[in-house]
């Protein structure tokens, strides 16, 4: 968030399973302390040393990536524009840049079909689901292309922060624990930090 009407929005996650979203109403943050604010909400709500992904997307996290680096805290960058070289599952197709490739991995994630089933369980949240179900994906001949941020917000009349957080938090998150078995009937997990 820049501190404008949209709010700041953390994902908290431990392996696939997401908390509830924690949001700071944009009218609430201090345009001259965004960035120690910003940090030291992420700070409050930080458990177990997880690991911190912050949206650098249009230099607005600039601040409070200093300000968490400050406070002994080590980001990571998350930048959607930026070209990537990772691809789908099957490795057939590969995407136009890092913010189609972090929500085609969030879909991918999602398939119930997969050995295990989902690792993914996400709150009962119809504004998260119409965030994560609205933008669409084209094939150009880069790669798969996702729809821009500004159109998806355009149609649904708002920003798709809730989405975004909980897609990035699953990307640049540590996954390797995830065992991704089903044990009577539910996911298991082993203990690790939730990502913020």
């Amino acid at each position: 968030s820049g501190g404008g009407k949209d709010p700041m929005v953390i994902a908290c996650r431990h392996d696939g399973w997401y908390a509830e979203l924690i949001k700071v109403q944009g009218h609430e943050l201090d345009q001259d302390q965004l960035g120690r604010q910003q940090a030291g909400t992420i700070v409050a709500n930080r458990r177990q040393e997880a690991m911190v992904i912050v949206d650098m997307g249009g230099g607005y996290g600039s601040s409070t990536f200093e300000h968490l680096k400050d406070n002994r805290i080590d980001p990571f960058p998350y930048k959607g524009a930026e070209k990537t070289t990772r691809r789908t599952i099957d490795r057939n197709l590969g995407f136009t840049n890092v913010r189609t490739a972090a929500y085609w991995g969030f879909r991918e994630a999602l398939d119930p079909n997969q050995d295990g089933g989902s690792p993914i369980a996400l709150p009962r949240d119809q504004r998260l689901l119409a965030d994560l179900t609205a933008p669409t994906f084209t094939l150009k001949p880069n790669g798969i292309a996702l729809e821009t941020k500004e159109k998806v917000c355009e149609r649904l009349g708002r920003s798709t922060d809730d989405g975004d957080a909980v897609v990035m938090a699953w990307f640049a998150g540590d996954r390797r624990l995830y065992q991704g078995k089903l044990q009577g009937g539910r996911n298991t997990y082993r203990n690790k930090p939730e990502v913020v």
